[in-house]
C-alpha cells in the first residue's frame, strides 16, 4: 500500500480507516488539509498517534472526522514518533461518528440517508466487541433482521431520527448492514387446499415465498396472516407451485383458525 494517495469526499475516513484496520498496515496516513498536514500512524492496522492542527491524539482525529477535506497519501512502514492512541481502530472511529452526530443534533436537522422502510441486520462477519453505549446497545440488541428503522424507534421508544444516527454509525463500523426494503405483506384470498398443503399447515405462492427470501435474506417457515376484523396469528408456512393469489388451507385447518373459503387476508413473514 506505499505510496497510494487519494482525495477524502471520494474516499471517507471510515473506509480508509477501516481498510488500514483490515490490512493490519503499518506506517503514516498523510493528509494535506486545507488547516494543516495531518498525520495518522498506523502499527498493524491500530491507530496509536495523530497530529492535526495542533492536537494531538484522539482529539486530533475528532477534528478529522468532522472536517473531511483534503488529499491523502499512505506511506508503509513508517513509525509513529510517540503513542497519544490506545485502544481498536473501530472504537476509535465508533466514538468519532457518536461525537459527531452529538454535535450535529443541535443543528438544523439533515435529511438521513437511512430510510425508515430500510431492515438492518447482523451479517455474519459483524464486528463484535464494540463499546457501545446504552442506547446503541439497546438498538443492536433489537435488530433482528425483520423490523424496520422505523419498527425499531416505536418498538424501541426513540426518535426515528435517533434511530436512524445509530444505525449508520453501527453500518460505518460493520457492525451492521442495511437491507434496502422490508418483505411486502400480500392480499391473499382464502382457498381450501384440496390436500395441497398439510394439516396445521397453510400454503402461498412459491414465487411470493422466493421474493420474501430474497428481501429478508432467510428461509421462511412462518407467516403472520391477519383477518378483515384486525385480529391476526401465525402459521407455518410451504410453498404451493402455481398457488397465485390465494391462501390454501386444508379444511380442518380452516375450521381451527376461524377462517371460511373467500375471505381475505393480509399474510407478511412473521417477525418473530
Amino acid at each position: 500500500m506505499a505510496g497510494v494517495t487519494g482525495t477524502l469526499g471520494l474516499f471517507s475516513l471510515v473506509d480508509l480507516f477501516q481498510l488500514l484496520a483490515s490490512a493490519t498496515r503499518t506506517g503514516r496516513l498523510g493528509i494535506q488539509h486545507p488547516l494543516g498536514v495531518a498525520r495518522v500512524y498506523f502499527e498493524r492496522g491500530l491507530v496509536v498517534h495523530a497530529e492535526f492542527a495542533q492536537a494531538e491524539g484522539e482529539v486530533a482525529i475528532y477534528a478529522l472526522f468532522a472536517d473531511e477535506r483534503g488529499t491523502f497519501e499512505f506511506v508503509n512502514g513508517l513509525p509513529a514518533p510517540r503513542h497519544s492512541i490506545a485502544g481498536a481502530t473501530e472504537s476509535l472511529v465508533l466514538d468519532a461518528l457518536r461525537r459527531l452526530d452529538e454535535e450535529r443534533r443541535d443543528d438544523s436537522p439533515i435529511a438521513s440517508e437511512i430510510s425508515r422502510e430500510a431492515v438492518p441486520f447482523a451479517p455474519e462477519d459483524a464486528r463484535t466487541g464494540l463499546p457501545l453505549g446504552e442506547v446503541e446497545r439497546r438498538v443492536a440488541a433489537a435488530v433482528n433482521g425483520q423490523w424496520s428503522v422505523g419498527r425499531l424507534a416505536t418498538e424501541l421508544r426513540l426518535p426515528l431520527h435517533d434511530v436512524q444516527r445509530i444505525v449508520g454509525r453501527l453500518m460505518s463500523v460493520g457492525a451492521l448492514s442495511l437491507r434496502a426494503k422490508r418483505p411486502r405483506t400480500a392480499q391473499l384470498v382464502v382457498r381450501l387446499a384440496e390436500g395441497r398443503v398439510a394439516a396445521g399447515t397453510v400454503g402461498v405462492d412459491e414465487g411470493i415465498l422466493a421474493n420474501w427470501t430474497d428481501v429478508t435474506g432467510t428461509a421462511i417457515d412462518v407467516v403472520a396472516i391477519r383477518r378483515e376484523d384486525g385480529t391476526a396469528f401465525a402459521m407455518p408456512v410451504a410453498g404451493v407451485s402455481g398457488g397465485g393469489p390465494y391462501l390454501h388451507v386444508g379444511r380442518d385447518t380452516l375450521l381451527r383458525i376461524d377462517l371460511s373459503a373467500d375471505d381475505t387476508v393480509l399474510v407478511r413473514p412473521h417477525q418473530g
